[in-house]
């Protein structure tokens, strides 16, 4: 393996046997070795030098994750990543159209090199770059212990891996089957040359519990590569509040700054508001929105936003079903908020798909974009050997029509297209072994008609999209999701954006009046598009285009 212009190797390692390592030698024969965790996957940085050999194994350890980094243009660049090679057990130089090239895998959300992702993290355009930070578990693709995943891009579509920013508290890694938590989501604020950023540092049982102690941490970075000491800022919560209280979000509202945290209330889930003067002392002013659904633990990934003249709220239900029987929705509040008051106009869901969580939002450039995670309420993953579990939504600019959230995907998404599948008019269009699996379509109706879309299948497994008397929905067949209904919650359908990346599809009706996201995985590499009504004359526009993977350089 040769280290180009990288100057560092990372890589995380837990023993399998007393005195496992690993083994860094040189091309001149020089041997190092460094003792993996005993309990734990130990985050090793090892110098090295440029454009240098260097063979790496292991003996009596396992590394689940393995990169270079350390060099100049790195946010430009990004890391490089590792993996074992077969029958050697050496660890080679990878590349990103392999690891990505599945199709269980997205082309074109973004997702981690492999692994488990969930909430995106301290969204920010900093020197240049939009800068998307995440909930990471690098050692499998199940939900454990937090660190922070990082990555950069230029266009909020086509990104670098970067090296992994936080890992979880030292008590927590030494005793994993006692203790549970680590770095749990947060925001960032950009202040001239320094980012800052606020998160949450959880540490409990291994099951949630009273026991369990949350609290609200900054630290700041002048190049989001070096990350200063962490201070802690908020240190319990109110009187009242319970021990779920996590999740800050920092934003700037009539001349202060405020934090929103969510929690729970007596009880209610709720957002919790925190004011500040300088960023580093923090007053708690009241709860910002207290919800009287019932069968909600909390309040997640609360977000508290000016846009078009109102402002919104969002918050993530934790554990609640909804009437359709969709599981932990997302929901806005649109209003006002004045001297630190928040007053509900109107709400409504997020999105209708019930795959998206954990929305979290910034500014840059006079447009207000929210990226979501795309999640696995209902158990349906598939486990690919060096895949990945989760990924997000593509970014979506923000705006309030009459009182309502209204989203759509980000203009530079269509730098995507690629090649026409299809384009015709007042016909029905019956698309099938559509390769690969990415692609886009847009449709116009010249009237509200029952008509129904097949966007995916493998075997007795489908996904459709459903218009009829009962409205527009998503629905399943033969997957765990089936028995949930997914209703869009519009009068009529004027025009469709589909976006279906292998495992992934989202849709977006009448210019983002309603957006729904949902996963469904199909083991084949191709895909259809089956748009069948009984006036076909109403459909006055149907084009599909290829989408391209943004993982290819």
């Amino acid at each position: 393996m040769n280290t180009g212009n990288y100057t560092m190797l990372e890589l995380f390692a837990k023993a399998l046997q007393p005195g496992g390592v690993v083994r860094v030698v040189s091309g001149a024969g020089d041997c190092r070795e460094f003792l993996a965790g005993k309990a734990y996957y130990r985050w090793m940085k090892i110098p090295v030098e440029q454009d240098a050999e260097y063979e790496v194994s292991c003996r009596g350890c396992q590394v689940s994750l393995c990169y270079l980094s350390g060099c100049e243009n790195i946010i430009e660049k990004g890391v490089c990543y590792l993996e074992q090679g077969e029958g050697s057990g050496g660890f080679e130089r990878a590349e990103e159209p392999k690891q990505y090239d599945s199709p269980i895998r997205e082309a074109y959300h973004f997702a981690p090199w492999k692994n488990w992702l969930n909430d995106p993290n301290g969204l920010c355009w900093f020197q240049g770059r939009y800068h998307m930070f995440y909930q990471f578990n690098p050692h499998s693709q199940k939900w454990s212990n937090m660190y922070w995943g990082h990555a950069a891009s230029k266009d909020l579509v086509h990104w670098t891996h970067l090296p992994v920013v936080l890992e979880p508290q030292e008590e927590i890694l030494e005793n994993p089957k006692e203790l549970s938590g680590g770095a749990f989501s947060g925001s960032a604020v950009v202040q001239g040359d320094e980012a800052v950023f606020f998160f949450t540092r959880s540490s409990g049982p291994c099951i949630d519990s009273e026991k369990t102690l949350q609290q609200q941490w900054m630290m700041r970075s002048r190049d989001m590569l070096y990350f200063t000491e962490e201070s802690l800022v908020v240190a319990h919560p109110p009187q009242g509040a319970s021990f779920d209280f996590r999740d800050p979000k920092v934003v700037r509202a009539d001349g202060k700054w405020y934090m929103v945290l969510g929690s729970a209330l007596d009880g209610k889930a709720a957002i919790l508001l925190y004011g500040s003067e300088d960023l580093c002392h923090w007053d708690y002013i009241g709860p910002l929105l207290v919800e009287e659904e019932p069968g909600i633990r909390c309040m997640e990934c609360p977000d508290l936003i000016g846009l078009d003249g109102k402002y919104i709220a969002v918050g993530a239900w934790m554990y609640h079903y909804d009437n359709c029987g969709r599981y932990q929705m997302c929901r806005y509040y649109v209003g006002e908020f004045q001297d630190g008051v928040f007053t509900k106009e109107n709400e409504g869901w997020f999105d209708f798909g019930s795959n998206c969580y954990a929305m979290q939002s910034f500014e840059h450039g006079g447009r207000r974009v929210s990226i979501g995670w795309v999640s696995d309420f209902y158990g349906e993953h598939l486990e690919l050997e060096g895949g990945a579990c989760g990924s997000m939504t593509l970014p979506r600019e923000m705006h309030i029509r009459g009182n309502r959230l209204y989203l759509t995907p980000i203009k530079e998404v269509d730098s995507l297209k690629k090649g026409v599948v299809y384009q015709g008019r007042r016909e029905n269009v019956c698309l099938e072994g559509i390769c690969p699996n990415t692609y886009k379509a847009e449709l116009e109706f010249a009237q509200d008609a029952p008509f129904s879309i097949q966007l995916g299948g493998d075997g007795e497994c489908k996904i459709m999209l459903v218009n009829d008397r009962e409205g527009l929905r998503l629905e399943t067949q033969g997957v765990p999701s089936e028995h949930v209904q997914f209703p869009a919650g519009v009068d009529k359908v004027k025009s469709l954006e589909i976006f279906v990346d292998r495992r992934v599809v989202e849709v977006y009706v009448n210019g983002g009046e309603a957006v729904g996201t949902k996963v469904f995985y199909g083991a084949s590499g191709s895909g259809c598009f089956i748009l069948h009504t009984d006036t076909p004359e109403c459909i006055s526009k149907a084009d599909i285009f290829c989408m391209e993977s943004i993982w290819k350089r």
